[in-house]
């Protein structure tokens, strides 16, 4: 079990203060103070470096503060894990999901997942592919879905889903456009370790262009840019669906240009999965492209 030592130390490096760690463990000042004096004491070494600008972790610090960490998320997994001996398929799940999926396709899922098991408790973070790729590998997420293959050995990684990516420009952009046309455009992408970005430098490949950039960390952010006429942009067919229905965006038809992709289910490469992951695992291997193995 996680001593209190241990979560006291915690408390303190990512409060970034003695007094903040205390008002939130319920303690006192100088209790806090008292319990990582005696850690460094039993370790006979600083960890954290005090002065009048405030706290930092030294280099010992950081080594204790990240296997403390982990150490608390296993702890936390094990808990999950004990409870689910109980056969009732209930409790929290953590999500990943980069933002196309994440806004445009999961919450029908999860609504589905609710309805079944109404005691499962998900916890769902958007972000980019990299991000859930590193929270998948330290199993700070027990599910993720990214829109790029990044191989790693500390991951269960299969196919999902098929998707196919459009250019796209607002109502008054040019029906037929020219080669010239979309080399003169700004074209509106999606931050570096973006899955979405990737594949928009590749239609830049293909189109034989090097056009201006502007870059936008929301897909949202760039279908108002592009509708606003501020420019192009590659997008998914699942997040331009309504604005394509009323005009709002239209498809750029030029040389048959459009990308396929797959999103990817993830999970970190653990022997015990929680029924809650299973439960949402197993639908998604009921339309999966390729089956994600859920034995324990």
């Amino acid at each position: 079990m996680i001593n209190q030592v241990m979560k006291v130390f915690i408390a303190v490096v990512e409060e970034e203060s003695f007094t903040k760690a205390a008002h939130k463990l319920h303690m006192t000042q100088p209790a806090v103070s008292s319990y990582i004096r005696q850690l460094e004491e039993e370790l006979d070494i600083t960890l954290i470096e005090r002065s009048t600008r405030g706290i930092r972790l030294n280099a010992a610090g950081e080594i204790y503060y990240h296997h403390a960490k982990e150490m608390m998320i296993l702890e936390s997994r094990m808990q999950h894990l004990i409870i689910d001996l109980q056969e009732e398929t209930k409790g929290p799940i953590r999500i990943g999901a980069s933002y196309t999926y994440g806004e445009y396709i999961l919450p029908s899922m999860l609504a589905s997942l609710i309805e079944k098991y109404p005691k499962i408790v998900p916890e769902v973070h958007i972000s980019n592919s990299a991000t859930i790729m590193n929270d998948i590998r330290s199993a700070t997420l027990d599910i993720g879905i990214i829109e790029d293959e990044i191989q790693d050995l500390k991951v269960n990684m299969t196919r999902l889903l098929k998707d196919e990516m459009h250019v796209i420009g607002n109502a008054g952009f040019p029906d037929q456009p020219t080669h010239q046309s979309l080399k003169e455009a700004t074209w509106l992408i999606r931050e570096e370790g973006s899955g979405t970005r990737s594949y928009q430098e590749q239609a830049f490949i293909h189109l034989e262009i090097q056009p201006k950039t502007i870059t936008l960390s929301s897909t949202q952010a760039i279908k108002n840019a592009v509708a606003s006429g501020m420019g192009l942009s590659l997008l998914s067919k699942h997040t331009i669906h309504h604005e394509l229905e009323t005009g709002r965006l239209k498809r750029i038809e030029y040389n048959n240009v459009s990308l396929e992709r797959h999103f990817y289910l993830l999970t970190p490469d653990v022997r015990f999965h929680s029924t809650s992951t299973l439960a949402l695992l197993d639908m998604f291997n009921s339309t999966a492209i390729e089956h994600h193995d859920t034995s324990r």
